[in-house]
């Protein structure tokens, strides 16, 4: 397990993510089709989404994956040199019999980061950040006729680093923590075409010692370590129609209650996300789209508001806000198949004014899912 976390957590070195410091979504169908998954059925990848709906796996199902992302984060004209990650993620389902099956999904959910040494500019003070969080959800499910439930507790690592130079080198290293919490769901089949679904994630504490607390005090601002992973709450629907299927998401994300993240001017985000796909003879196509909106919205007065300014949009700019999904899979055997998705981050431009003078970023992203599923 050692090795699986370490393998993790050198794949996301400087994971720059979505819906805040989110991905959209996790696996390659959930991905092609703009991150739903909350009532949508994708077999062990639902692991990750909604864990009530491994339930409907028969035998066993693995699927495993990497997503290789490709964050442009240009801040006052300088390219953040943080730009290629990869992402892994791990799923596995096991029917135990027809009311009972067991999950286990292993992935890199959230993080940021920044690399401004090269810059050359001093507005940008040589920042380096990077905020990588990964999660461990054993998981087991029951269904009874057309409803199922899942439960999962989280099992979550984190890794904040950030490092500066405001007329003094300020190298903090890497802080870590491990916290717990728990994500459940349920999933019901009104008919055989419309499903419904609900999700809750609970937050998750987590306490990175002298890294956000000495960053802030020399900017004479006093913040502590706890950066709090926030609640979630979400609902879903699918509907089938012959070879279509069309899924929508809705997600509130609480940025605005979470430790760390509330101190920092966030707000609550909700998320939406619409997906359509076409399955014939073993091969699908997939399209979706997903939005949430900049959470970084808090507006401080005073001097605060510069020193925010400065730590949002030149340390942490989680700004992105329009995705747009396509996807494509087919089975290379009866047991066998592989899954892509492609997610285009449009570009969201946001100005302001920090410490050492006017901030103006812009962030696009361009990521590739591919992974492998094998029934047995």
């Amino acid at each position: 397990m050692k090795k699986i976390i370490t393998l993790s957590l050198l794949s996301a070195v400087a994971l720059y993510a979505t819906n805040g410091d989110n991905l959209i979504g996790f696996g390659a169908q959930s991905r092609a089709m703009g991150g739903v998954g909350i009532a949508t059925y994708f077999g062990a990848e639902n692991t990750l989404s909604n864990p009530a709906l491994i339930s409907h796996v028969k035998g066993k199902e693995i699927d495993v994956g990497v997503t290789y992302f490709a964050p442009t984060i240009k801040t006052n004209g300088s390219k953040s040199a943080a730009d290629q990650n990869f992402i892994p993620h791990i799923a596995y389902a096991q029917e135990f019999d027809a009311a009972y099956t067991f999950g286990l999904g292993i992935y890199g959910s959230s993080g940021m980061g920044v690399d401004f040494r090269d810059s050359g500019k001093p507005s940008l003070m040589s920042a380096r950040t990077n905020l990588v969080i990964m999660k461990i959800t054993p998981t087991i499910a029951y269904k009874k006729d057309n409803f199922s439930f899942g439960f999962a507790p989280i099992l979550q690592y984190g890794s904040l680093k950030l490092s500066y130079n405001a007329g003094t080198p300020v190298d903090l290293g890497a802080s870590n923590d491990f916290g717990v919490g728990i994500k459940s769901g349920v999933a019901y089949d009104i008919t055989p075409s419309l499903k419904m679904g609900a999700t809750y994630q609970s937050a998750i504490s987590m306490t990175y010692k002298d890294v956000l607390s000495v960053a802030s005090s020399k900017f004479g601002l006093s913040i502590g370590d706890t950066l709090e992973q926030p609640a979630e709450l979400g609902v879903g629907v699918s509907y089938d129609i012959s070879n279509f299927n069309i899924s929508a998401d809705y997600k509130k994300v609480k940025w605005g209650s979470a430790k760390g993240y509330k101190d920092f001017g966030w707000v609550d985000q909700d998320v939406y996300a619409i997906g359509a796909k076409y399955e014939k003879g073993g091969t699908w196509y997939a399209v979706g789209y997903n939005h949430a909106p900049n959470p970084i919205t808090k507006d401080f007065g005073g001097p605060t508001k510069a020193v925010m300014n400065t730590l949002n949009y030149i340390f942490f700019p989680a700004t992105q806000e329009d995705h747009y999904t396509i996807g494509t899979g087919t089975k290379i055997t009866e047991a066998l198949s592989i899954d892509s998705a492609l997610v285009y981050g449009v570009k969201n431009t946001v100005n302001s004014v920090g410490v050492t003078g006017p901030i103006s970023v812009g962030h696009s992203e361009t990521s590739l899912t591919v992974s492998m599923k094998y029934r047995f």
